[in-house]
This record gives C-alpha cells, structure tokens and sequence, in this order.
C-alpha cells in the first residue's frame, strides 16, 4: 500500500525517493520504504552504511541528515557523497522553514532529535501528546494541540546510568542492561538492574505527570515511546494507567515527513555541497 513515505522529488529532473538518517549518540539509524536499520559505531559502520546505499537500493535517495553527534556527521555526508546517485540534505534546514508540522514557540537549544520525535509523534496520532525517547539520554518532551513544541526534561539513560556506575564505584563491575526479574535484588547485579529501571520509569513517570500539569490541566493525553531501551519502560508506564504505546522510528519517520511535505526551493538550499576529502 502506498504511503507518504513512497514520495517521490523531482530535482533537476531527476526522480529521487525519500530516506531518514539519524546519527545518534550511541548508533546511526535509516529509514526509507519498509527499510529500517540500525548500526551501532564499530569499525565497520561506516562501511555498513556505504555498502547499502552503494549495493541494496533500486533508486536514488533524497537522504535527510539529522545529527547529534558532530563527531560523526562529517564522515557519514563524506560516506554518502561517494556513492553515485543519491543527494544529502540537511533536516535542520527544512525544520526551520516548515512550522505547519512543528511550532517551536520559545522553547531554545532543543536537540534536532526531540523535535523530530515530536513530528514522527505526530505522525502515528494526534497533538496534544508526549513522546519519550530513551536511549543514551532519556527525553520527555510535550506538543501541545496546535502542534506547538512545548520542551521537557532531560535526564541519563539506563545504560548511561549503568555506566556512570561502572566508572564511579569500585565495587560495582561492568553490566549491560537486562530486564531485571525481581524488583528488589539480593545481588548486586539484581540491584543493579532493579535500581537503575526504578530510577529511570520512576523519572519518565513523574516527567509526564509535570508536563501534564503543567501544560495540560492535569489531563492525560497520548504517549508514545521510542529508543532502544524503551520497551523495558513501556509496562511501567502501562501500569500505572499512562496512555503508552511503543513505536521504534519517530525520529527518522520525522525526517521523512518533513522530506514529503518540504517545498523544492527548501530542499534545493538544503542540499549539503560536496565536502573534500
């Protein structure tokens, strides 16, 4: 079934289809047709990402660029501008010139990545609503009916809680993440895991319940999910009668959105020249 996501550009008359790529603080994430990947940054992500673009595609890609990590985003433009066919745009452009998706009002300094979220957000239901991301930093973030973007709170994720941890204590080793299976642990490790999943649901709880107060009279309204460490909030927030649902790409289905309803004059500007090697 056709979707907006299907759209097509003509630029210079040349037919490019639309792809989301967003460079994370923990991994590089691509959305395009049913595509989705995700790469984290081992040695080989860079290639990962030029071997798909360059062997694994049937058409030229207008690719929307949102980064958080400067010291990537040079090397992925560099990466793509390599493969004949397909042309990067900055996203952060095309946000700035389209409030019909997102108002941004006073709100100062928010992360591409949150404001991106809020338009995926948008894109599975309707403003008012509050998306949650939790990945290296867990964020909250409000958008009101009119689509105003109305900011949040920032806070560190699990595995970035875990980490700090690792580093600060010296009786604490190493853990990655699992879904603990007790809430109170007999064990370090249980500890832990049980410990750092309270902190974090406990923060996202008491975030929504600010921002409803504060921005919406106390009512509920919709909440939506995303990142990789999201699901293990997810029953949490369920449980305590919060209107959650998980959906794992708003931020690149943000970018997509934005490609689909930008004007030429827009994306023409927003084309990222060539950069020398």
């Amino acid at each position: 079934m056709a979707t907006r996501y299907d759209t097509l550009i003509d630029i210079n008359n040349v037919q490019y289809g639309i792809s989301g790529i967003d460079v994370g603080n923990s991994r590089v994430k691509i959305l395009h047709d049913d595509v989705s990947l995700s790469f984290p940054y081992d040695k080989d992500w860079k290639r990962n990402v030029q071997v798909h673009f360059r062997d694994h595609v049937s058409k030229r890609y207008l690719i929307g660029l949102s980064s958080v990590n400067p010291k990537h985003t040079t090397s992925i433009i560099k990466v793509l501008q390599r493969i004949t066919g397909h042309q990067v745009i900055n996203v952060h452009h095309l946000l700035m010139q389209n409030d019909k998706l997102l108002k941004l009002g006073s709100v100062e300094n928010a992360g591409i990545d949150r404001m991106l979220g809020a338009i995926g957000g948008m894109a599975h239901t309707s403003a008012p609503l509050i998306t949650i991301d939790c990945g290296t930093a867990v964020t909250i973030n409000g958008i009101s009916e009119d689509k105003m973007f109305l900011g949040g709170l920032i806070f560190a994720g699990i595995s970035t809680q875990l980490f700090g941890l690792y580093k600060q204590t010296a009786g604490i080793p190493e853990f990655k993440f699992s879904q603990p299976t007790v809430s109170v642990g007999l064990n370090t490790q249980d500890s832990v895991m049980a410990g750092v999943l309270s902190a974090v649901t406990g923060g996202i709880i008491n975030g929504i319940r600010a921002i409803q107060d504060h921005h919406f009279g106390g009512k509920s309204v919709q909440v939506i999910v995303t990142g990789g460490e999201g699901n293990a909030v997810l029953d949490s927030l369920l449980r305590e009668g919060i209107q959650a649902s998980y959906e794992p790409h708003i931020v690149t289905k943000g970018i997509l959105e934005l490609l689909a309803h930008a004007n030429p004059v827009d994306i023409q500007d927003g084309i990222i020249a060539k950069i020398r090697n």
